[in-house]
């Protein structure tokens, strides 16, 4: 018996053993998948950060980099040497002409004058990278972050610049210019507010569901013309009564079947929309929806959308907390929101208040995937004044728990995730009225995105166009970015109908000249491996560099041309375009740095333009001045095009255009308006160095540990 014990004994810790194998080994090759994953997509935004950094110290002018104090150090000790480089020229302008002309005046030591500036700039721009620069393979201890050695770094993400019209040690000639705006005329913009899947039991009118839409303050700004506003209305029961009011003014009621749209393009009649909206406050859009014996709410279709004209060049903010709808209802309420994440998400919490509840009523927490993953509250509070109930989620509650059911922040960067929502028993009346507070209720989200934000920088959100298809499983949406122009993201929404018998698949691809066609989403249908099911498929939403469906890095997912999204369902899901919406958000820069040496600086007599061009908003004639008086000298934006190869200012113009989207004439306007009062400035270089051996300049950048 001893020896058969033993041997029982034996045998089970051999077993052990080769379980406990397996599975460490499991885990590493895991752990080692996930971090290839992981370590590619780094290197994909390392890459994204040293091209960023390097365009932005290529066109953005030093004095709106450094502080002016250090900039007069720099004048008053010699670091700017003003007889040769001004302020206002970028640092790489500087430091080219600074390593071009350093043999010409060696008693000035100008190429370490060079590494000061830029290791000033680099210390502070790359906080929490390592980096090192090179000009023409040369560095220094001032060009690299002390400490560091790429040599060592398993992932180094390198970008190259060249500086044109630079020539190391030879003799000056030539003129070169440059052209940017401090001011717009006016630009198109588009402002949608999409709602969540919200909804409670409503039993008579007296239970309606209220829900409030806030466009908060500054959101659109103070000087901005409203042009439109497309209120779209989707019922979470079909067949639900409606009243709808924009700051409390009541703006509409009725019955809505399926769906209704309700659109104002009168700024002083019509639905009375645009009068009573205000531009640069907070707005609320307020609906009261309910059904007799079913459901009252909205179903996640449900849109908001602003048309506006504004001067300001950059409306673009980059939210950290995502707000939930303000609620109230006679019974308990339940609230799906559609979180997008413009970049990689690095960490996640969450924050509910609910009003006139009992510090026992149940709130709870979930992420939709394929199933609902509930997520334990960190902690709860309760006031018994206000009988307000507050609970909380931390970042380490929240990613702890989906990485238990096999999920990560990777799954929800860069797209659309749902997260869910109760406040009470959804059988449990509620008097006063259950309240779930918008203004207190968000998610927080820290995120990483490669865009850089200058003075110069315009974004622009534009609609994308649907089809005119009714409910269907299969479309195609097409758009377009402009050239020149940077995107950021693409966002679409749709009326949804899913019969919850059947498993359809899902399959969302996209397809661009950068790209061959990919799925960024594939449930079912042959997918391997498969995409979760989205139940509620009112979203679809992807940054510029996202991921596939695989979860594995896709840079350039949206490119300038032609981007096509391609959605095939199967039988038992539907979408309707017809009355779904999409939008394209791009930035361009309305900056354009020194160019090519050009024989000539300006036309003879001139000693600035007065420029006709076209802009896409209408089809007339526009015209603004460049450069300085007396003598304006009147061109079009074809002669420019036509002559660009002789005069440095003719070039730097039609940069500058490009940049704003086009060429400024007819056939190819530029994507803004520029003001007559408000003038293209001008900075020129004479006796540059000839176009013989161009400065190159090579950023290194990776991240610490």
């Amino acid at each position: 018996m001893k020896a058969r014990r033993g041997f029982v004994f034996t045998l089970d810790a051999m077993l052990s053993l080769i379980l406990i194998t397996i599975f460490i080994t499991g885990i590493v090759a895991i752990t080692e998948n996930s971090s290839k994953v992981y370590s590619t997509y780094m290197r994909s935004q390392s890459k994204g950060i040293a091209s960023s950094t390097l365009l932005t110290l290529r066109t953005v002018p030093l004095n709106e980099m450094v502080d002016p104090g250090v900039i007069r150090g720099w004048i008053q000790n010699g670091t700017l040497e003003t007889d040769l480089v001004s302020p206002d020229m970028s640092p790489l302008e500087i430091v080219a002409t600074y390593w071009a002309t350093a043999p010409v005046y060696p008693g000035l030591n100008l190429k370490h004058k060079a590494e000061i500036i830029l290791g000033y700039i680099l210390n502070k721009t790359l906080k929490g990278y390592n980096y090192e620069l090179l000009i023409n393979n040369y560095t220094s201890p001032y060009l690299r972050k002390v400490g560091s050695n790429y040599s060592k770094a398993p992932d180094v993400s390198p970008a190259t610049l060249i500086m044109s019209g630079y020539a190391y040690n030879q003799t000056p000639r030539g003129y070169m210019a440059r052209a940017y705006l401090t001011k717009l005329g006016s630009k198109e913009n588009t402002y949608i507010m999409r709602g969540g899947y919200i909804y409670a039991k409503t039993y008579s009118s007296d239970d309606e569901v209220i829900i409030k839409y806030t466009v908060p303050a500054g959101a659109i700004p103070p000087d901005a013309t409203i042009e439109e506003i497309d209120w779209f209305l989707e019922p979470a029961w079909v067949g639900s009564e409606y009243e709808v009011y924009l700051n409390g003014h009541k703006i509409w009621s009725g019955y809505v079947d399926n769906n209704r749209i309700l659109t104002d393009t009168n700024p002083s009649g019509g639905l009375r929309l645009i009068e009573n909206f205000k531009p640069g406050e907070r707005n609320t859009f307020e609906v009261r929806v309910y059904k007799s014996r079913y459901d009252g709410g909205e179903d996640g279709a449900q849109y908001i959308r602003i048309r506006y004209r504004t001067s300001k060049p950059s409306t673009l903010r980059f939210p950290q907390k995502f707000h939930f709808e303000d609620v109230s209802a006679r019974y308990g309420i339940t609230a799906w929101k559609y979180l997008f994440v413009p970049g990689l998400l690095k960490s996640l919490s969450v924050q509910i208040s609910v009003g006139n509840v009992s510090s026992g009523t149940p709130i709870t927490l979930s992420f939709m995937f394929d199933r609902e993953i509930k997520i334990p509250a960190t902690r709860c509070t309760y006031d018994q004044a206000s009988k307000t109930k507050t609970c909380y989620w931390t970042n380490s509650t929240i990613s702890t728990t989906l990485a238990h059911e096999g999920y990560n922040y990777n799954q929800i960067s860069s797209r659309y995730t749902t997260i869910i929502v109760q406040a009470g028993e959804s059988d449990t009346e509620y008097s006063p009225r259950i309240h779930l507070i918008g203004d207190n209720s968000f998610v927080e989200a820290d995120y990483r995105s490669e865009v850089l934000l200058t003075a110069y920088t315009i974004d622009i959100t534009e609609p994308i166009s649907m089809p005119r298809s009714d409910w269907t499983s299969y479309f195609t949406i097409q758009f377009r970015v402009p050239s020149g122009a940077t995107p950021l993201w693409a966002k679409f929404q749709f009326p949804w109908l899913y019969y919850t018998d059947y498993d359809p698949y899902q399959k969302i691809q996209i397809d661009n000249d950068e790209i061959s066609p990919t799925y960024i989403h594939c449930h079912g249908g042959g997918c391997n491996p498969s995409s979760p099911f989205i139940y509620a498929l009112a979203r679809v939403g992807y940054t510029k560099d996202t991921f596939d469906w695989r979860y594995r890095p896709l840079p350039n997912a949206i490119s300038e041309g032609f981007n096509k999204l391609t959605i095939s369902l199967g039988y038992g899901y539907w979408l309707q375009p017809k009355n779904g919406n999409g939008e394209l958000t791009y930035v361009i820069q309305a900056y354009a740095g020194y160019g090519d040496i050009f024989p000539k600086y300006i036309r003879d007599g001139c000693t600035g333009y007065r420029i006709e061009y076209y802009w896409v908003g209408d089809n007339n004639a526009h015209y603004i001045t460049a450069g300085d008086g007396p003598n304006y000298c009147d061109v079009t934006a074809a002669e420019l095009l036509q002559n660009r190869t002789t005069y440095a200012v003719d070039d730097a113009i039609i940069r500058l255009f490009n940049n704003l989207g086009g060429d400024g004439t007819q056939s190819n306007p530029i994507l803004v308006e520029l003001p007559s009062t408000v003038q293209i400035d001008l900075a020129s270089m004479g006796n540059i160095p000839g176009l013989f051996k161009p400065v190159q300049i090579t950023l290194r950048v990776w991240r610490e540990g």
